[in-house]
């Protein structure tokens, strides 16, 4: 007996939220936060140093309509040098802030700036991920 593939989903936007639903295969409609074509990613990236400077990454022009995706999240975080020079290595540094994207594609409660306190390198990352229908969220650093 053939295997029976899943039809692909159905997508509307509502007219009055900007919330995606979805017609999934059973019939039922879902409004959702999950876009199906998010993809994680780096939306800017910069090395920050207290000591020898940087100290401070101005996050100002992030601020605006449509940097992400509507019902994606967002964070910041230092990824580690190994992760710098090589994207397939896993993330090892802090997340210092996070957040979401509203429906106008801008991050909601993003600093003005970041400052380092620390005299080493930090290579720090402005980061979307994406909601996933179980509730994890997918983000661009392997392993985290």
């Amino acid at each position: 007996m053939a295997e029976e593939k899943e039809p692909p989903s159905i997508l509307w936007r509502d007219k009055k939220t900007g919330k995606i639903i979805r017609k999934k295969k059973n019939g039922r409609l879902i409004v959702c936060w999950v876009c199906p074509c998010c993809k994680p990613k780096v939306i800017a990236s910069t090395i920050t140093n207290a000591r020898t400077g940087p100290k401070e990454w101005d996050l100002t022009p992030y601020q605006k309509e449509r940097i992400g995706l509507p019902g994606a999240r967002w964070r910041i975080r230092d990824v580690g040098e190994s992760h710098h020079n090589n994207s397939s290595a896993s993330c090892s540094g802090t997340i210092y802030y996070n957040g979401t994207i509203d429906e106008k594609g801008k991050l909601t409660g993003l600093p003005n700036k970041f400052t380092s306190g620390y005299s080493y390198n930090g290579y720090m990352e402005l980061q979307m991920g994406c909601v996933r229908d179980d509730g994890s969220i997918e983000w661009p650093c392997p392993n985290g």
